[in-house]
This record gives C-alpha cells, structure tokens and sequence, in this order.
C-alpha cells in the first residue's frame, strides 16, 4: 500500500523534457511534469505508469522507469502530502511532428531542460522547476518544499536514504 498519494514523472528522450501545461488545477496554464494520484491498492509505480500512460497515450513498454524518491510538501508549513518522483527514459528520440499535442488533461510540449530551468521563466509550476535537474541526474532523491499563498518559499535537498523502500529497492 502506498504512503502517500500522488506521483510526478518527467519523461525524456535524454534531450528533452515532455511537459503538460495543465487545463485545470492544481496549476492551470503552467507546464508541468506527468502525474496524479495513487488509486486504492496501487503501487507507486504502478500509478506512475498508469498516469503517463493515461496523460500522454505512452506505454511502459517505450520508456524505462526509474523510482527516484518523494517530495515531502507543505503549505504554511502544514504536511499537505507527499509526492513520488520518477524518470522514464524514452527508448527513441521524442518526435516534433508529434507536438503540441492536445491531451484530456492539457497541451503536452517537448523542451529542453535549460529553457524549462531558466530563472526567468514563470511559466513551469516552482518546484518542478526547481527539482527538474536533480531527476535528471540522480537515482535517489528526498526534497522538502513548503508553499505559502502558492508561492515556493523552501525548497531543500535531504537526505534520499530516509525513504523508505521495500526489500526489493521498490518504493512504498
């Protein structure tokens, strides 16, 4: 049984991020990594894939997953929940001719990490944007972030050995 509800995966081919400018909330008009919640009896991973596939039409068959870790996320510094963070790495390169795509849940665009990471750039929800790189190059993570009137105000690295994870490495 999972510990928390939600999940968050960025997909990439290795060169670039498929991000969702969602239609509703949490975050409409804001580009965002691929997720949603776990549904009764689900592993992490499986909402993971459940989701991608579900947000995107892409199956677990044309990408490895990776399970990173969690966000613990606060709002006014109240526990709100926490997040499963995941990478699935494309087995072929992301095709243009694909995209912009609209989805049920929004637009689905391909970007590169530089232009998704830019400081000046308000257009991706804040602490995916904050988090993108470390999913890029880590194979654990355990982030804090706490918001207040939807603004990040923390945002901090811990230390990813304190998540917990099955015997099998898998997270729970």
């Amino acid at each position: 049984m999972a510990k928390y509800k939600y999940t968050l995966a960025l997909i990439t081919d290795g060169r670039q991020i498929l991000m969702l400018n969602r239609f509703k909330p949490p975050y409409p008009g804001l580009w965002n990594g691929i997720g949603g919640k776990v549904e009764t009896g689900e592993t992490p991973l499986a909402a993971g894939c459940r989701e991608i596939m579900e947000e995107t039409t892409i199956t677990a068959d044309e990408y490895t997953m990776a399970q990173l870790g969690v966000i613990d996320w606060y709002v006014n510094g109240e526990f709100r929940d926490g997040i499963y963070l995941f990478r699935a790495l494309l087995h072929t390169p992301i095709s243009h001719s694909r995209y912009p795509q609209w989805m049920r849940e929004g637009i689905l665009q391909p970007y590169r990490a530089d232009w998704l990471t830019r400081s000046d750039n308000t257009g991706v929800v804040p602490d995916v944007q904050r988090i993108i790189p470390e999913i890029l190059a880590a194979d654990q993570l355990y982030v804090e972030t706490n918001f207040e009137a939807e603004r990040l105000t923390h945002f901090a690295l811990l230390d990813p050995v304190q998540v917990m994870r099955d015997t099998d490495g898998n997270l729970l």
